[in-house]
């Protein structure tokens, strides 16, 4: 199968970073389709118009100027592009977190033990889809941003909030300045607007994403703070107005979500901060 439509992505990737490149510049409709287009590729591959539309809560007649918007003749062209994707081997990871949903929904009334063991594997798929999608790269400068600041601001809130307060245990035990900003008196906007070019602010956050976090993010974004992000697309508020970030795409098998890859992801910066500050000090 390929993509003869000239002038738009020919593949997946080109997809998601013309998607990632254009997505300030889309309408909101729009914006909430190019969200779920990389939440959910396997949907856009295997679904139709109608029962995309629903899911999202669009008109049929949107996903056909989404496509075109991207440069695409139609819908049925785009569609190529994630059906090639599944055709080219990528990772059905929602048709197994759908799995682990449906034998948890079985299992719920009766078998503790049988949750106990759905949720274990869906945090086991977690960390494996996050081994396979971080970038060395990536890690590497959220380290160095993290020894160069003079003082690390953490903020997160609702199912972030245990993420960013692990951050911010982690970053007090190896004794660096740092502060987590945890909405006790509301007057975190003020502590915002303290912070200097020469911090760094760890924002954590997932969607539906808390306001007050993204308006944090956003206002730190408009001062020049530097940022690192964990989220979980990268077209997330987050993602978009930081210089580093991270995303982290926990199995939706559950109102309440696994974490284990996020506290994955956190332990393997103050670890490797850890490392990074004395190889530093070696002579």
């Amino acid at each position: 199968m390929s993509v003869d439509t000239s002038g738009s992505p020919q593949s997946f990737d080109a997809l998601r970073h013309a998607l990632q490149e254009r997505y300030d510049d889309l309408s909101p409709h729009l914006q909430r389709l190019a969200r779920f287009a990389l939440d959910d590729p396997n949907a856009f591959a295997l679904e139709t118009v109608t029962r995309l539309a629903e899911v999202v809560e669009v008109q049929p007649s949107t996903l056909i100027r989404f496509a075109k918007e991207l440069g695409y003749s139609g819908f049925s062209e785009m569609q190529k592009v994630f059906k090639l994707r599944l055709i080219e081997g990528a990772p059905v990871y929602r048709e197994r977190i759908y799995h682990h949903r449906t034998s948890l929904e079985a299992a719920a009334k009766d078998d503790p033990a049988a949750i106990l063991n759905e949720f274990t594997d869906a945090s086991i798929m977690c960390l494996e889809r996050l081994r396979d999608t971080v970038q060395p790269e990536t890690l590497a400068k959220a380290i160095a941003m993290m020894d160069q600041a003079d003082t690390i601001y953490v903020i997160g809130q609702r199912r972030a909030f245990p993420i960013a307060s692990y951050l911010a245990y982690g970053l007090t035990r190896l004794e660096r300045r740092c502060q987590l900003l945890d909405f006790v008196g509301g007057m975190v906007p003020q502590q915002i607007a303290t912070l200097r070019q020469t911090d760094l602010l760890i924002a954590v956050a997932f969607a539906e994403y808390t306001q007050a976090v993204v308006d944090a993010v956003t206002d730190a974004h408009i001062r020049g703070i530097p940022m690192v992000t964990l989220t979980d697309v990268p077209t997330s508020p987050l993602a978009r107005h930081s210089e580093v970030y991270f995303c982290v795409d926990d199995a939706d098998i559950h109102q309440f979500r696994p974490i284990a890859a996020s506290i994955s992801l956190v332990q393997s910066l103050i670890v490797g901060l850890s490392y990074f500050q004395d190889a530093k000090t070696d002579p």
